[in-house]
């Protein structure tokens, strides 16, 4: 497994990312041992504060991490499926070049992909991050339709750690994701999550 981390590649310095002990309230109480259920808000992907209200909304996102700064999230803004001409919110994600557009899937299960750059391609529901209720060692498939049904992927999301200490940062989640079976690069992924910082690291199986 090749291991990226991306915690010391965070372009701000640490006490500009360091979650509060009283943001750290809400966080925790996102997560009940009894059922080992926990309630995962877009805040957890975008690195915003998060007031702990169990809604899932699209808020403002503006963070910047890498080496020097070349990746970054921003949004949510108006799109257009051009498949559709559905109009829809999205965040946008740009790294070195390359730009995907984000949006919340109609279950309301999940953040996934409705535009990248290096592929043709316009898919519907696709779940890239969980999000809402979700279990410790849960495993949810998706079915999702591209271009207009001329292309079915199957995705695979399994929580690995619903609740856990990450490079000293309290609540972070991390979760495997799997599209058609993991047969390409880039297809059999473990991501981490954590609050005040979003993306942290990610394995490559």
């Amino acid at each position: 497994m090749k291991r990226l981390s991306l915690c010391a590649l965070l372009a701000a310095p640490l006490v500009a990312v360091t979650t509060h002990a009283a943001d750290l309230s809400k966080w925790a109480a996102s997560y009940d041992p009894a059922t080992m259920a926990r309630f995962i808000p877009v805040e957890l992907w975008t690195g915003g504060d998060w007031d702990g209200n169990r809604e899932l909304r699209l808020p403002a996102a503006d963070l910047s991490f890498g080496k020097r700064g070349e990746k970054r999230i921003s949004g949510p803004a108006a799109w257009t499926r051009p498949g559709t001409g559905e109009a829809i919110q999205v965040y946008e994600r740009n790294n070195r070049g390359k730009k995907q557009l984000f949006a919340l899937s109609s279950r309301r299960d999940g953040l996934g992909r409705v535009f990248d750059s290096r592929y043709g391609r316009d898919c519907i529901d696709e779940v890239k991050f969980p999000l809402g209720l979700w279990k410790t060692d849960e495993t949810r498939v998706f079915d999702v339709s591209c271009n207009n049904g001329a292309l079915r992927r199957k995705i695979k999301v399994t929580i690995e750690k619903i609740d856990f200490e990450y490079d000293g940062v309290p609540h972070s989640l991390q979760f495997h994701w799997v599209v058609d079976d993991g047969k390409e690069r880039g297809t059999d992924m473990h991501y981490t999550y954590s609050p005040g910082r979003g993306l942290v690291s990610l394995d490559d199986d």
